[in-house]
């Protein structure tokens, strides 16, 4: 006791107190911890924001990178599918034109109407190739549970096209001028998968199809797969 209030006085006289070597050691060890957390945290927020930064650009070029991935897949789905239809498409006709007529048409008449019109509700999927809309899936529904997939594209063939068409020392056409090579020679219908389809579904794929071919048949008529040709 008497120890104690020695050293009271002294500290407030100002004297140095000499403490226990075993005293001053825990408290030695708690000071450095202190200084290394808080270095560490010193650096760690110094650096954090770049770091933010740099995970926020890469995130976004993964995003980007998966959809343009998933955007380019058209064909690879059709692995298992099964040819119902193909058509060669003129050399001089716009594959983008003809195709998102054919994409606008078929969700007006399918997605929005597919009950009515073809005896089962659509889901339209756009499909694109290099930017361009290049053809789109139809998944076919029944009580909410899908039947199937149709798809609508082109091919990757290529067919040449001639700048202009002139004619022979005999009078007969002959094609002139620069020779441009234009990709999806032909346009298809495909069934996308291997699954069964029983007699109503049948209906259904066969009516949409030649619904299709009659639009198709009207852009080659007048330019738009929307002309009521019935007047």
């Amino acid at each position: 006791m008497m120890q104690q209030t020695t050293l009271n006085a002294s500290s407030r006289a100002g004297s140095a107190v000499q403490l226990p070597a075993a005293a001053v050691r825990p408290v030695i060890k708690a000071a450095q911890r202190c200084v290394t957390r808080a270095s560490l945290s010193s650096s760690s927020s110094a650096s954090h924001p770049q770091q933010r930064c740099q995970t926020r650009q890469a995130s976004q070029r993964q995003t980007l990178l998966s959809k343009r991935g998933q955007a380019q897949v058209c064909h690879a789905v059709i692995l298992d599918g099964k040819l119902i239809s193909r058509t060669e498409v003129p050399a001089f006709i716009q594959r983008d034109d003809m195709m998102d007529q054919l994409y606008r048409w078929t969700l007006m008449e399918g997605q929005e109407a597919g009950m009515r019109n073809f005896g089962a509700p659509m889901v339209i999927t756009p499909q694109y190739q290099e930017s361009s809309l290049w053809g789109f899936n139809i998944g076919i529904y029944r009580e909410g549970i899908k039947l199937t997939d149709l798809g609508v594209q082109f091919d990757d063939d290529i067919v040449t096209k001639h700048e202009f068409v002139g004619k022979d020392e005999r009078g007969m056409p002959l094609l002139e001028g620069r020779v441009d090579e234009i990709k999806g020679k032909h346009m298809e219908i495909w069934k996308l998968d291997s699954i069964p389809v029983d007699e109503d579904l049948r209906a259904t794929i066969r009516s949409y199809c030649t619904a299709l071919v009659s639009a198709l048949n009207r852009y080659y008529a007048f330019g738009s797969v929307f002309v009521d040709d019935s007047q």
